[in-house]
């Protein structure tokens, strides 16, 4: 199951050519953000389509997030890598809690 949902929204996401990687975590809440509320969803999908096609746009993170990048979609803040063409995403948060990982 764990790996249907992954799969199945790394394939909702699409990247267009890009490798995108989900956390485990991260599939799952989009896997419920997906459920929930499919206009949010549309918006995260949205900006995860930008970050696969230039992920320099993004803000470059400091401090013990070095190497990561962020972006920003409503109230969620995306955290990700980008490392040898694949776009590494490991968190969706809240502003406040997405920094703590």
């Amino acid at each position: 199951m764990k790996n249907d949902y992954k799969s199945r929204m790394e394939k909702l996401l699409g990247s267009d050519g890009k490798n995108l990687i989900l956390n485990d975590s991260v599939a799952k809440d989009l896997y419920k953000m997906y459920n929930k509320d499919g206009n949010y969803f549309n918006r995260i999908r949205k900006v995860v389509y930008k970050i696969c096609n230039n992920p320099d746009q993004s803000e470059k993170l400091t401090g013990p997030l070095t190497g990561h990048r962020s972006t920003h979609a409503g109230s969620k803040v995306l955290i990700f890598q980008y490392r040898n063409g694949n776009v590494y995403l490991e968190k969706i948060d809240e502003h406040d809690k997405a920094y703590h990982i």
